[in-house]
């Protein structure tokens, strides 16, 4: 009865704004209105979602995956309350390619507990591509593409910024994120920019417990200068994240009768408070990039892009250990990453484009010494070239798109851990790795009709490769961050997917929508399952997950559309399927995202000395999951939820300068649930209510 009186109060809330701002529509007054030419970072033959700075700057303070979650056909793969990975139609990991600034992010992606390396703050807008885009970015991108883009560097004098300061309520967590840009008058066509961000968060709670060990600490910060000629820019640009996060006590457990005691309570058996500390076992991240990247104009239309990047990743996990080893990291991992990446582009008088491009990539990752424990993946060179072209044309109402790449891989992997012999007695460092080749042609072909002002039709066929992960191919331990005993197959082979994707857009005054789907089949898909024995270790007992390969399709289909009522309320539903199988074996792939409908009503109006007033009430529906094999998981899928959102926001001129207050509540209700996509979902329960307060000041 309490839900839906609220819930009534909320609608009329809302429905007697909006009766309000009729009476104001007379009176309002349209401000200046600025149109910028936005060049698409990808063919609209594919299907391509842009995440405007508005729409950012209403969920700043949360991780990039977070951010991208209200699109349809993405939704998030959890490790607990404080990691999350995006999934794009159910891919994630290294099947997603992530730019940050235009670079390809490198990280150890390939762990599940491993969330992208990416400070949000920085971002103007964020594209998610949902094709299989291999062809321009590359291998890896089989499931899709993310493009974090920062605002572009000021070319004349002046200094502008901005300041955001958050709190949540759940976990009392608190963020200060600045950024500063500018230019110089006694050098026209120089810019600079500055940005930081500080965050700090304690134990989160779900409905109605604390989560010991979840909280979060995070130092970020970048800098960019620019240089820019009639004919030529240059650009530099570094950033370095950091993050220091815990990781759920009730995932490492004793022994077997209590994760049998655990999984069947489904809740800690321990009871925690609140507290900001993070003790083992937890996780310190620091990622460091570098970007140098030059623009010509050779002609009128002939472009040439150069750009390199360096980034150095370090992974320290650290667990409970005897004696004083506990400050010792478990796993010590340091990856650095060289590339070089070269685009010419040739414009025809007729609007078609055709890119020749370069992508080189060199990598080292080594295991740091003086952990006092077996490596979990082990030391490898890694090389990657490729080579494409793609052509663009267009034609009436139709634009066309082509391409081709081809990809050659080095991958040389050296490995030692400890082992015993069948009598038990101790052999010291086992030899494992080598050598491996891959290479492989990928392709895409697109196409856009045109058909009317309103209806457009669009469709892509792409093929993509992957090669396998270290992880994939030599994992056998434990690995310390995720709570789990992973056991990888040096047999494994490269993935192959074929990708065809359709998508009907229709636009018109009050009414607008995208209706997307598509089918992938993936030869040799790699997955990890788990097998339902456990490994006892000294520092605990674990589940034990197995990297397996099969043939799979994927089938879903995506929507997202929204109804204008009047100039000032609209209505917007997205909804999103996906059903996935193991075709070789006939059953149901693990781990699959559940069918899932969002829906809001949003009232936007502005009065007097207050400009864009808006509030939105949400609601979100997740199916529980039925599509799994029964007795192939250490718990059946969690059930159905229900959970309601409320925000609201508003900007309020101060002279020259803006202020923006926004306050959001999610979980409305405190409602009780378990995500299926939560690999800590056998321990605990998700986050409760949270409520959110984000000031953004701009001068």
């Amino acid at each position: 009865m309490q839900r839906s009186l609220l819930l009534t109060s909320v609608f009329i809330f809302l429905f007697t704004g909006y009766t309000y701002a009729q009476t104001l529509i007379d009176s309002i007054k349209l401000k200046e209105v600025s149109i910028v030419d936005k060049l698409k970072p990808v063919s609209r033959t594919s299907i391509s979602i842009t995440l405007s700075e508005k729409q950012l700057e209403q969920t700043k303070g949360s991780g990039l995956a977070e951010t991208i979650k209200e699109i349809p056909g993405v939704s998030i793969l959890k490790t607990g309350s404080t990691i999350s990975k995006p999934v794009i139609e159910g891919m994630h990991s290294n099947r997603i390619l992530i730019l940050n600034n235009g670079i390809r992010l490198e990280g150890q992606q390939w762990g599940l507990e491993h969330a992208p390396e990416i400070d949000p703050f920085l971002a103007s807008r964020i594209h998610v591509i949902k094709g299989a885009e291999s062809v321009r970015y590359g291998a890896e991108a089989i499931g899709g593409v993310i493009i974090v883009e920062p605002p572009s560097l000021p070319t004349s004098a002046g200094i502008s910024g901005g300041l955001n300061l958050i709190g949540s309520s759940n976990g009392r967590s608190g963020t200060t994120s600045g950024m500063l840009s500018g230019g110089l008058k006694s050098l026209p066509g120089f810019g600079w920019r500055l940005q930081g961000t500080l965050k700090r968060s304690g134990n989160v709670r779900s409905a109605e417990y604390y989560l010991g060990n979840t909280g979060v600490r995070e130092s970020n910060y970048s800098a960019a200068a620019g240089y820019s000629t009639g004919k030529a820019s240059y650009e530099v640009y570094y950033s370095r994240f950091g993050t220091e996060l815990g990781i759920l006590y009730s995932a490492h457990v004793g022994t077997k009768e209590d994760i049998d005691a655990r999984i069947a309570m489904g809740r800690p058996l321990e009871n925690y408070g609140f507290t900001y500390n993070i003790t083992a076992p937890r996780q310190k991240v620091v990622h460091d990039l570098f970007k140098a990247k030059a623009h010509y104009d050779l002609t009128n239309r002939q472009f040439l892009d150069i750009t390199y990047g360096f980034q150095k990743n370090q992974r320290k996990e650290y667990d409970f250990r005897r004696g004083d080893r506990e400050a010792l990291p478990i796993t010590d991992l340091v990856l650095n990453t060289h590339s070089l990446d070269a685009v010419f582009e040739k414009q025809s008088l007729s609007g078609t484009k055709r890119f020749y491009g370069f992508n080189g990539i060199f990598q080292v990752n080594n295991n740091i010494p003086g952990t006092l424990a077996n490596t979990f993946i082990p030391n490898y060179d890694s090389f990657t070239g490729g080579v494409f072209l793609i052509q663009r044309w267009l034609k009436n109402h139709f634009e066309f798109e082509g391409g081709l790449r081809y990809d050659f891989k080095l991958f040389n992997a050296a490995g030692y851990r400890y082992a015993n012999n069948s009598e038990g007695s101790e052999i010291t460092e086992q030899y494992y790795g080598g050598l491996s080749r891959f290479h492989n042609v990928t392709g895409s072909f697109g196409a856009l009709w045109k058909i009317n002002q309103h209806w457009h039709l669009g469709s892509n066929l792409g093929l993509a490769w992957r090669a396998p992960t270290a992880n994939e191919l030599f994992s056998n331990g434990l690995h310390h961050g995720a709570g789990l005993y992973e056991i990888g197959d040096p047999n494994i082979k490269t993935e192959q997917g074929y990708k065809w994707i359709n998508s009907l857009r229709y636009y018109k005054e009050r009414l607008n929508f995208t209706l997307g789907a598509y089918v992938q089949y993936i030869n040799n898909y790699i997955y990890s399952e788990p097998d339902k024995t456990f490994r006892q270790t000294v520092s605990g007992t674990y589940p034990i997950f197995r990297y397996k390969q099969t043939n799979a399709s994927f089938l879903g289909a995506d929507f997202s559309g929204t109804y204008h009522f009047s100039e000032v309320l609209s209505y917007k539903l997205n909804a999103t399927l996906i059903r996935a199988r193991d075709l070789s074996n006939g059953k149901y792939l693990p781990y699959i995202p559940s069918d899932r409908v969002d829906q809001h009503i949003h009232l936007d109006f502005s009065f007097k000395n207050f400009s864009n007033v808006w509030i939105q009430a949400g609601h979100s529906f997740v199916r529980r999951q039925i599509r799994y094999e029964p007795e192939s998981d250490y718990a059946a899928p969690p059930g159905a939820y229900h959970l309601f959102q409320l925000s609201g926001g508003t900007a309020i001129k101060i002279g020259d300068q803006e202020l923006g207050v926004n306050i959001s509540v999610d979980n409305l209700f405190n409602t009780l649930y378990k995500e299926y996509m939560n690999r800590y979902r056998y321990y605990t329960h998700d986050m409760g209510r949270n409520i959110t307060v984000r000031l953004a000041y701009k001068f």
